[in-house]
């Protein structure tokens, strides 16, 4: 059974049309099923519909690619990528990791996905002007990180 109703489907599809400049890639960290064996301590449940989620979403443009990686096969490039939990979807422009989502993206956080999607692909920020300026004086690195919960 599809996460995406037909009628969603065919808005994001339009929007991906319309709002596409580049291609995307999309990184999901999660772990690969081994025949119904689970291991203690590894559970996800939503590692499942996150997969399923990003391949519909893929579906609706060429311009969208979708790379599985196996989060405990892979522990070094997991590592390498600043993945500590699964899921992860990290969206990729231009050979850059631009955001990371942690968690399967539903409800109001589907929108945020979206968002992110179309804003690696123009290659531009939402922030002000003036937030980007100050961000560019910046002498060190900066980790921001962004909460969300449906409260």
């Amino acid at each position: 059974m599809p996460i995406l109703q037909q009628r969603e489907q065919e808005i994001v599809r339009q929007r991906f049309e319309t709002e596409l400049k580049r291609n995307v890639s999309i990184t999901l960290f999660t772990q690969r099923n081994i025949g119904g064996l689970f291991i203690p301590g590894r559970e996800c449940a939503s590692c499942g519909p996150a997969e399923q989620m990003l391949d519909e979403v893929s579906a609706l443009s060429p311009k969208i690619s979708v790379e599985v990686v196996d989060f405990f096969g892979n522990p070094q490039e997991a590592k390498d990528r600043g993945v500590e939990k699964i899921p992860a979807i990290i969206v990729s422009s231009k050979g850059e990791d631009n955001v990371r989502f942690f968690g399967l993206p539903a409800g109001f956080e589907f929108a945020v996905l979206l968002d992110t999607i179309v804003s690696a692909s123009a290659n531009k920020s939402s922030l002000q002007l003036e937030t980007r300026r100050r961000l560019r004086r910046l002498s060190e690195e900066a980790h921001i990180q962004v909460f969300v919960t449906p409260n």
